[in-house]
């Protein structure tokens, strides 16, 4: 089974008599689901002054949530659900964040088993926050940047693969002097040869800024960041691959109008971009490991879980109940 679409909703809902779910990762901390699809309510009200058919989706999206259980040791693994797969669904940025790491973990593995090893630097780069009227400008000065970037001959020798992933932070404290602005800017992976840091390749982090300067275009100095990673480790890709714009940044229960403002904002700058991008050596094992589309595709697997079997473990679905705030149980079989 894959995402479950045209599901019925229930809008009359009685007392929960289910068991209330309890996903967990395989660390054993408890998936959020409860938590985002809060989000998502809030997030769809706000757009039902932006646009209705989207309120609509978000308000189906993940209604209904169907698991395969092991019956010996209750592992279970989601197998099917209605996902909307808009950009800023709290649900589907997390699934999108899940997916994320758990391909570029694949990714890393694979590049471990060839003969050449590889080492992996964290490169942020920033410019200055804007207005929400020049947002949707600032992304794409910020997407014609990377190539220009990326072009230069000295990055290219430098560079055997990166993974860009867009980041987009939105100040909602009052009391700061850049309250209500947006902060979009690039978290890059790069990998590079094992010599490099000792190498006539080596870019210092002053130079970085030079060149990230440059290929903006920009009239002032830009904060760039620049990290050796010693190895790969999880908490590094999730640092990479998380959300494009977190829930906080664009529900603000205490300023309605400051939220649908955003919202209305984001909605417009984001849709119908792509918020990733790969080169390289990274993009070359992903076709070779043939990974899905990791920001329009599957949302329903997303990791790389045991296969459960579907007709010797057990099915449950769950329904969210809203008033509850919570998943329970409606079948089991």
């Amino acid at each position: 089974m894959t995402e479950v679409k045209n599901q019925a909703i229930y809008i009359d809902q009685d007392v929960p008599t289910g068991k209330e779910l309890d996903d967990r990762s395989s660390s054993g901390r408890r998936r959020p689901w409860g938590k985002h699809k809060m989000e998502n309510e809030y997030l769809s009200i706000a757009y039902q002054e932006v646009d209705a058919r989207k309120a609509e989706r978000l308000r189906l999206c993940a209604v209904f949530l169907h698991f395969l259980r092991r019956r010996e040791t209750g592992e279970q693994k989601l197998e099917g659900a209605m996902f909307c797969h808009l950009r800023l669904c709290p649900i589907c940025s997390w699934r999108r964040s899940l997916k994320a790491q758990a391909q570029m973990m694949q990714v890393v593995q694979y590049l471990e088993q060839q003969d050449k090893r590889y080492h992996w630097i964290m490169l942020t780069l920033t410019t200055k926050n804007v207005s929400g009227d020049e947002l949707s400008g600032q992304i794409d000065l910020l997407m014609e940047a990377w190539k220009r970037l990326a072009q230069r001959k000295e990055v290219k020798a430098a560079m055997k693969g990166y993974y860009r992933a867009l980041e987009i932070t939105h100040n909602v404290n009052p009391l700061s002097p850049a309250y209500d602005t947006y902060h979009p800017h690039f978290h890059v992976l790069l990998a590079v040869n094992p010599s490099y840091f000792t190498s006539r390749d080596y870019i210092s982090q002053k130079r970085w800024r030079q060149l990230w300067q440059e290929a903006a275009r920009l009239d002032y100095d830009p904060q760039v960041d620049v990290r050796r990673l010693k190895g790969l480790r999880p908490k590094d890709l999730v640092e990479l691959a998380k959300y494009t714009t977190k829930a906080a940044d664009y529900i603000i229960p205490d300023d309605w109008e400051l939220t649908i403002d955003t919202v209305r904002t984001l909605d417009a700058a984001l849709t119908r971009r792509r918020f990733l991008a790969f080169g390289g050596i990274i993009a070359d094992a992903r076709r070779k490991l043939a990974l899905d589309d990791a920001e329009d595709g599957d949302l329903v697997h997303v990791e790389d879980k045991p296969k459960l079997d579907k007709d010797g473990d057990m099915h449950i679905t769950y329904l969210w109940y809203s008033g509850y705030r919570q998943y329970y149980s409606i079948s089991e079989g």
